[in-house]
């Protein structure tokens, strides 16, 4: 079994919800699942789940096993510490955070509907391209028309109810916000959320304080992204 499998489950939420209860007892009530990333971090972003009585908003990981937290390093990655909950098909291990607070743990073992992971198999192994190519013209003209439809609008919602999310949180500063979302496109997909941070810790009004030189905005924006030499200390034995 691979991981890519749990993706799927989480993706399509293909899984038992009745009473869903985390490894230690606690309820949980998933009320977005997140974005699947496919670059660095977390397995899914920006997920909203409410655990017991908080409701919680993070990113997801997801493991066979839960050692594979400790395995892979994560307890010690700083891009990991926004983890909500970790979901495995065997605890094998509780996990921790860096400052050793536990992170919430799904097992998903026995909550797999019945055959889905030889389906799950069968399609990855499909060697066409596009493993549902050969039936995607069984399905009517109309239906296929008003699934992409559907995907369009589901992108505009998904990007029109981030930028109002943002704009909420700068107090409805829409040039603070213009320049977070200027930043986080020059980051492209890989590097988005690390852009983003950079705008968020340096905010616009700072900039603009030293917009006449040019020297001081790129002593501001690469000291704060980090990419300055340490002060050097030298010692001399006179």
């Amino acid at each position: 079994m691979r991981e890519d499998f749990l993706h799927y489950i989480w993706r399509l939420q293909r899984f038992d919800h009745q009473q869903l209860t985390t490894t230690d007892g606690q309820t949980i009530q998933i009320m977005e699942p997140g974005t699947h990333n496919h670059h660095a971090g977390p397995d899914f972003l920006h997920a909203r789940i409410r655990i017991g009585e908080q409701l919680w908003a993070g990113n997801v990981e997801m493991h066979l096993s839960s050692s594979e937290w400790r395995r892979h390093g994560h307890h010690n990655d700083p891009a990991y510490e926004n983890v909500i909950l970790h979901v495995v098909l065997n605890e094998d291990e509780p996990v921790q955070h860096r400052d050793g607070t536990a992170i919430p743990c799904l097992n998903l073992r026995h909550r797999l509907p019945v055959g889905i992971a030889r389906r799950y198999l069968r399609l990855l192994n499909n060697e066409q391209w596009i493993p549902c190519q050969n039936q995607f013209y069984q399905v009517p003209a109309i239906t296929r028309s008003l699934w992409l439809d559907r995907l369009l609008v589901e992108r505009l919602e998904e990007r029109t109810t981030a930028m109002a999310a943002r704009l909420e949180h700068n107090q409805y500063d829409w040039e603070e916000t213009f320049y977070q979302l200027l930043a986080s496109g020059f980051g492209l997909k890989v590097n988005a959320d690390p852009f983003l941070q950079l705008a968020e810790s340096l905010p616009l009004k700072v900039l603009l304080r030293h917009k006449h030189s040019l020297f001081q905005l790129e002593a501001l924006l690469f000291g704060q992204a980090g990419w300055l030499e340490p002060t050097l200390v030298y010692q001399d034995d006179y």
